[in-house]
């Protein structure tokens, strides 16, 4: 993280919590024995009915609110350099999903403790999620991340690269690289390697 003089990590993860639940209609959680998190999977259904699209717009603009007063307060530590940084993680979701209307559900968050990773949580997580998809009538699904992480999971699991973009990350460097990348996969016809 690029915060400066944050008090806490733990308010950006709030933050970016509470933006991923909003949207969700699908909210998958693996805990342990002790009850720690260990996977999570939140995914949207794109057609929704215009109320409920409301009620997720009213919720954003209280998630917003919420932010600027953790910003106000210094919780997000210096304030420029902390807008700045929010400013960048709007943009990435904009540039990411400016091809959204094309798909039927987004992955919005999908985590797996790193202790656990080949051990088959995230394929779990991804077969409920495939399954939440059939019984919705969903075809299309779609997530974006970045170079940073190891996506060579949604391949194997049948997702295929439809797009990239320079992410907000990359706007200030001199060489300029296409870091952002959009997947997809046909619910119906996954091709992967895994039973669904």
């Amino acid at each position: 993280m690029d915060f400066i003089n944050i008090p806490s990590n733990t308010v950006v993860y709030e933050y970016y919590l509470k933006t991923c639940l909003n949207w969700n209609e699908h909210l998958d959680i693996i805990v342990d024995e002790d009850n720690n998190i260990k996977g999570v999977l939140f995914g949207s259904k794109e057609d929704i009915s215009v109320i409920r699209e409301l009620c997720f717009v009213r919720n954003d603009k209280q998630i917003n609110k919420w932010k600027n007063q953790q910003l106000k307060q210094g919780a997000f530590g210096e304030q420029e350099k902390a807008r700045r940084l929010l400013a960048n993680f709007a943009l990435n979701d904009k540039l990411a999903e400016q091809d959204a209307d094309l798909f039927d559900s987004e992955i919005n968050l999908f985590i797996v403790s790193p202790e656990l990773k080949g051990k088959g949580l995230g394929r779990q997580l991804m077969d409920r999620y495939m399954a939440f998809c059939k019984k919705n009538d969903i075809e299309t699904a779609f997530l974006w991340t970045d170079l940073d992480c190891n996506y060579s999971f949604y391949l194997n699991y049948g997702f295929k690269l439809h797009n990239t973009f320079q992410s907000s990350k990359q706007f200030h460097e001199n060489e300029k690289i296409e870091d952002g990348m959009v997947f997809y996969i046909n619910v119906k016809r996954p091709n992967n390697k895994y039973e669904i």
